[in-house]
């Protein structure tokens, strides 16, 4: 972590990963957010009326033949230890599924 924010997933995190089931590409779906989580949580949309908690999104994507479904993250943000606690990870509603396209592309 030079440089970093530490990254922990909070129990509700893991519940609500356990409950969405199985997605064949989850992990490489919401890699872009962690790997933005660890650079500077802050650049996401703080969640009115709630301190230091935050929401990310993921988009729409088709990868080869599957659909992969928009995700949003809730996660809190603690500035004295410079952490970030996962809390809950859902699937996006319909409404609120943006398709991905070649200017999202986020390069590592």
């Amino acid at each position: 972590m030079v440089g970093g924010w530490e990254i922990i997933e909070e129990d509700s995190y893991e519940r609500a990963v356990a409950q969405l089931g199985t997605h064949e590409f989850f992990d490489e779906v919401l890699a872009p957010i962690t790997y933005a989580l660890n650079r500077d949580p802050t650049g996401f949309r703080e969640i009115p009326g709630f301190q230091d908690i935050y929401l990310a999104k993921t988009k729409l994507r088709f990868i080869g033949m599957e659909i992969v479904p928009s995700y949003r993250l809730w996660f809190k943000v603690d500035y004295a230890l410079r952490r970030v606690l996962k809390l809950w990870v859902e699937l996006a509603p319909p409404e609120d599924m943006g398709l991905w396209d070649d200017e999202d592309e986020f390069l590592f």
